[in-house]
């Protein structure tokens, strides 16, 4: 009997074992990575008797994928993911070279392995991190029925037990210094030294979040010194500058200064998710400020003035189809009856104009000097009373704002108005040119793209040089005038135009491909679903109103925490008026005597 249970006991334990060894086994965890990648599969063998290696018979018995079966010595570049069989791991390092394709995974599966050659294959591992800048590698040790991935943060070997395992990796990086880059843009500034072109500090909402992700991924940013051409692009030769030649060239890791996302004329960059939305604008010189001589003028709208007129010259006639209707009906008179045809006849004429006169004593509010003899007249000039009041009181209250705020002739609104003017458009970074306004069919955008030139100005310079000189147009985001220029905008230096040629969606720029883009978006797009980053670009643009009370000469043009006192200077038009009717009255009177006397001889 101790026999029999010594047997069912063995059994059992074996069983057991055979069944902890099929969980973890690497075939079951590496047929469904395989079935998720996407692209096609290749695998490459050294030799004809590999087809009937057990490794090869399990990978072709798979329907969920295609693949293509090569030699070991042909890595396919147009082939996304490659399956390569080796002996062992000496013989693996014989393919190192040839292990640069960081778009696809490799499966490198060994037939020999022993324990004592785990550290020579974490050296391994280690310089194909270094050397390619990727750890998307599984290792299959065949003898020992285990798939293994590369922890560059830890300098481990992890082993694969589930099909998430190499996302698992980039959850925490343990404080791995990773190549940050920002530079001063709208929502980001730096401070460093630049004798050492050391960065010293950042700040701004794209710094929030940078130091946000850090903290979220554990790992340790290393800002790069910013380039002089910020944003860049590609170069005439072919080169890139600024922030795409650094992601072109796989010199940093994540850019967390916005970029549009757009074509930047290059395949090996890509963005993370969309953070915002900005408008690409143009600004010009602000219109001059109306005269304060000639201000009342401009006081209303001229459809105010044009129907002041109206109402004035239609309510003469109205007042002469009055007079006339009385005195053909004989409705009699309030007042003395009695003259002549000859004075009635003379009578009319001078009535005419007394009509004419008092029908604009009555419309600009002054007293009338004799009341009209009739009673409708007089009900008609009553009407015409009340209405005068109301235009009075719209003239009145304009004059009092003009006076408070300035008035300015018209601005630019519209691309159109900016194509009549013919100044040409300055833009100080070449990736503003590639589509601004190129490709639409309308002729003012066409005219609009032959006028755009790239000069080598900072944003302060360029608009700086537009505020003063007015000659050219500028073209910047919406958000820069709402934030680092908003003092040229507030005091009235530049004008922005309405009609914006361009919206974009702005992300972040990561090298292609990239293993940090899925954690990336992760924490991205979890901080914009909190609110985090409208909180913290609305907070740089409030404090961007704020910092205007540190320009001491921009608060005195803004005439703020005065109150605005009238001087002669501001009713000089009045005064010009009343001497020019002084004037004019003295000049009738010296007439009127004139031809009295001679009457009178």
């Amino acid at each position: 009997m101790s026999t029999t249970l010594q047997l069912i006991m063995l059994t059992l334990v074996g069983g057991t074992i055979g069944q902890a060894n099929n969980m973890a086994s690497y075939r079951q965890v590496l047929e469904p990575i395989l079935s998720q990648l996407e692209g096609g599969l290749e695998l490459h063998l050294g030799r004809f008797q590999d087809g009937d290696h057990d490794f090869v018979q399990f990978l072709l018995r798979q329907g969920t994928y295609s693949m293509r079966i090569s030699r070991t010595s042909q890595l396919s570049v147009a082939v996304a993911h490659h399956i390569l069989l080796f002996a062992d791991v000496a013989q693996m390092q014989q393919v190192f070279p040839r292990l640069t394709n960081r778009c696809g995974f490799y499966v490198l599966a060994m037939e020999r392995t022993a324990p004592e050659d785990d550290p020579q294959l974490l050296q391994f591992m280690t310089e194909v991190w270094q050397r390619h800048n990727h750890s998307q590698i599984y290792y299959v040790q065949l003898d020992r029925d285990r798939l293994l991935l590369h922890n560059p943060f830890r300098q481990s070997i992890v082993l694969v037990e589930e099909p998430q395992a190499y996302a698992r990796i980039y959850h925490n990086l343990n404080g791995y210094p990773l190549r940050v880059y920002l530079f001063n843009s709208v929502y980001s500034a730096v401070r460093g030294d630049g004798t050492t072109e050391k960065v010293q500090s950042v700040t701004g909402a794209d710094a929030k979040l940078a130091k946000t992700v850090a903290k979220q991924l554990n790992f340790t940013p290393d800002y790069l010194w910013p380039d002089d051409e910020y944003f860049g692009g590609r170069r005439s030769d072919g080169s890139y500058s600024g922030g795409v030649g650094y992601a072109h060239r796989h010199e940093v890791d994540i850019i967390f200064s916005g970029f549009f996302i757009k074509d930047y004329l290059t395949t090996d960059i890509q963005f993370s998710a969309a953070i915002y939305m900005d408008d690409l604008c143009l600004f010009v010189q602000k219109a001059q400020r109306i005269p304060q001589s000639i201000l009342p003028l401009f006081a209303v709208h001229v459809d105010v003035w044009l129907c002041f007129l109206l109402v004035g010259l239609s309510g003469t006639v109205c007042w002469l189809c009055l007079r006339a209707l009385n005195r053909a009906l004989g409705i009699p008179r309030i007042g003395r009856i009695g003259r002549n045809t000859k004075e009635r006849s003379v009578s009319r004429w001078s009535c005419a104009m007394r009509i004419f006169i008092d029908t604009w004593v009555v419309w600009v509010r002054v007293n009338i000097g004799r009341f009209p003899p009739f009673h409708s007249e007089r009900i008609f000039v009553a009407s015409l009373c009340l209405v005068s009041v109301i235009f009075g009181a719209l003239l009145e209250s304009s004059l009092a704002t003009v006076y408070i705020r300035p008035l300015y002739y018209r601005d630019a609104n519209t691309l159109a108005d900016l194509d009549e003017s013919g100044k040409p458009i300055y833009i100080k970074h070449p990736a503003f040119k590639d589509d601004l306004f190129y490709g639409h069919d309308s002729a003012v955008y066409r005219r609009l793209d032959a006028k755009m030139m790239l000069v080598a100005e900072g944003e302060g310079r360029l608009i700086d040089m537009v505020s003063k000189q007015g000659k050219f147009a500028g073209v910047t985001r919406s958000a820069s005038l709402q934030l680092n220029d908003i003092r040229y905008v507030m005091t009235k230096k530049v004008h922005k135009i309405p009609e914006c040629p361009k919206t974009y969606h702005i992300g972040y720029v990561l090298p292609r491909p990239s293993p940090y883009l899925e954690q990336l978006n992760y924490v991205v797009l979890r901080l914009l679903a909190g609110g985090f980053v409208q909180l913290w670009t609305g907070e740089m643009k409030e404090r961007a109103k704020w910092s205007i009370q540190r320009f001491p000469d921009y608060l005195a043009q803004l005439d703020v925490g005065r109150w605005k006192v009238l001087t002669l200077s501001d009713v000089q038009l009045a005064f010009y008026a009343l001497t020019i009717g002084c004037l004019l009255a003295a000049s009738v009177c010296l007439v009127e005597m004139y031809f009295g006397r001679k009457k009178s001889k």
